[in-house]
């Protein structure tokens, strides 16, 4: 009798409760804690509607790869440092920040 009670108790000890579940990481005796996340995202290598030197950065081919829409209407993607941009082919004007919008590819 006593024994059923026992293999009770250390495997009530022994499962996680849900605040635990909730971490990634649960080591006993810690709690987990929320980073804050910036409300505004970081600023970016350039800026919407600055127009981009020729030649200087790196188109990105393959979109449909990295899970973005397929280029159309004269507008491309470029990678800037860590970040895509659409850009207009003509001009070379920054049209939107889509990094968000890529797969996890990127």
């Amino acid at each position: 009798m006593l024994r059923p009670l026992l293999c009770a108790a250390i495997i009530a000890t022994a499962l996680p409760t849900v605040a635990q579940a909730q971490c990634r990481i649960a080591v006993a005796g810690t709690n987990c804690v929320a980073i804050p996340q910036p409300l505004t995202p970081a600023p970016g290598p350039v800026e919407i509607g600055e127009i981009l030197e020729r030649g200087r950065y790196s188109m990105l081919m393959n979109a449909r790869y990295y899970g973005l829409p397929t280029v159309s209407n004269g507008w491309v993607y470029f990678r800037i440092e860590d970040e895509i941009y659409r850009v207009d082919w003509r001009s070379h004007e920054v049209l939107e920040r889509v990094t968000d919008q890529a797969s996890r590819n990127w």
